[in-house]
């Protein structure tokens, strides 16, 4: 027997702790699946992140020693044809805002908006029974004064007879001089009496006069030649006259829906506007910086956004030659021609005129435009490094400025600077996109066009 256990055969169980070798390598397989799971799930959401971590900071490495990128555009100065636009509103050269002067009940209407009038137009009649009675009572008293004169001059020729026998006997010595200067004395009484008289008929026949003129009121009649556009009254209205609101033509624009007075219709209003349609005129407020350019007989040229592409032409008339201190503007009249009749009152205008500036100075964007305690400035670069430039300002057009000293033709204006961009700062330039000054700057060859959107600056 032998008893050697190295010799032994193997045995299919175990004994204690003894595992056999088939049993070791399944759990050591095993582990290292794990384990090699493990490490792929850890390498998978590692790696991306480090990754990341890794370009933001060689980015911030980047922008920390990475000079600033600033957009720049090459200044030009503008050509001394300059095209000053303005807005206007078309208004009639005459315009009457007829007012009734006469009190009582509109009577009748002859006519309606729309219908043509010519000068001293019966408009409308109105019923004024009080004003009637006093034409009536002062034809009366003319003719009592009237009365009066023929008694009077039936005295004084009376009297002159009387004088004259009186004298006559006197003179024969029949009568006393006593006698004589007595009836002298009463001709010249009756003489008294009737330039007394005469002077009463012409009170009557003025009074009469007055209230004769007071009466004619009642008719209501157009002063001018032109378009009824505007009727505030129907029959039966009650309208009352007012010494303040007398016929009346105007030609300055007002509030009323023709440029003159609020309309009120009945009672104390407007009883009818009439407008002459022929001759039409436009007011525009010119800027102070522009109005020196200003001349009368200077042309214009009026666009509508009702017609495009159609021009209609006018020129200035007068100037009030005063700014006004609250906006600093001229107010400037232009007469429109409009052979065609296609313009009306109240319609909107688009003004340009033309002038040559003799220095109408550089155009930049309104937002390369620094303020400052010390004055205005304006960054320009110059070899990657910005240099704040102090300027003075020309016209403001509100997206763009003219500046008329501190820049040159063809300097570098930084646009849109931001907190970067100060004096001295190393920066990287690169072109702004197109169109930063808008479609209304030009290159000093042809030329540029200001606007104004509102009165003054």
């Amino acid at each position: 027997m032998n008893d050697n256990p190295e010799n032994a055969p193997p045995r299919s169980g175990t004994v204690g702790n003894y595992h056999s070798p088939a049993i070791n390598r399944d759990r050591i397989l095993m582990a290292v699946v794990v384990l090699l799971m493990v490490g792929a799930a850890l390498l998978v959401g590692w790696l991306p992140r480090h990754k990341r971590d890794q370009e933001v900071m060689a980015k911030a490495s980047t922008e920390r020693t990475s000079l600033p990128i600033v957009e720049v555009q090459t200044a030009r100065a503008t050509s001394s044809e300059q095209e000053l636009t303005l807005p206007g509103t078309v208004t009639p050269l005459e315009a009457a805002h007829i007012y009734a002067r006469a009190t009582g009940f509109f009577q009748r209407r002859y006519v309606d908006i729309g219908d043509k009038v010519h000068t001293g137009q019966l408009l409308g009649l109105i019923s004024a029974p009080d004003l009637d009675a006093v034409v009536a009572q002062q034809a009366s008293l003319v003719k009592q004064t009237s009365a009066g004169v023929e008694s009077a001059l039936a005295a004084v020729q009376l009297q002159q007879a009387t004088y004259s026998r009186v004298h006559t006997l006197v003179g024969h010595g029949i009568l006393s001089q006593q006698d004589d200067d007595a009836a002298f004395a009463s001709l010249h009484t009756a003489e008294a009496n009737l330039e007394a008289a005469q002077q009463a008929v012409q009170g009557a026949k003025s009074a009469q006069a007055h209230a004769q003129t007071m009466a004619d009121f009642e008719q209501v009649r157009s002063p001018i030649a032109g378009t009824v556009t505007a009727r505030n009254v129907e029959v039966g209205s009650l309208v009352s006259g007012s010494a303040g609101a007398a016929q009346g033509v105007t030609a300055v624009p007002g509030t009323g829906p023709t440029g003159g007075p609020p309309t009120g219709g009945a009672g104390g209003g407007e009883l009818f506007d009439v407008v002459n349609l022929d001759r039409l005129e436009v007011f525009v407020t010119v800027p102070e910086l522009d109005a020196q350019f200003v001349q009368n007989g200077q042309p214009a040229q009026l666009s509508f956004t009702e017609m495009p592409g159609q021009t209609f032409q006018g020129k200035v008339i007068r100037t009030t030659d005063s700014l006004s201190q609250q906006t600093r503007t001229l107010l400037t009249e232009i007469r429109v021609t409009d052979p065609q009749h296609r313009l009306r009152p109240g319609m909107f205008a688009s003004v340009q005129m033309h002038y040559k500036a003799p220095n109408p100075g550089i155009l930049i964007p309104g937002d390369s435009l620094i303020p400052m305690a010390r004055g205005e400035f304006v960054p320009v670069v110059s070899d990657g490094v910005v240099h704040m430039r102090q300027v003075q300002v020309g016209r403001d057009l509100g997206t763009q400025v003219f500046i008329t000293a501190g820049l040159e033709d063809g300097d570098m204006v930084v646009v849109n600077p931001n907190d970067l961009v100060k004096d001295g700062a190393h920066v990287t330039t690169k072109p702004a996109p197109p169109g930063q000054l808008g479609s209304e700057a030009k290159p000093a060859a042809e030329g540029a066009k200001g606007s104004e959107g509102q009165p003054g600056q």
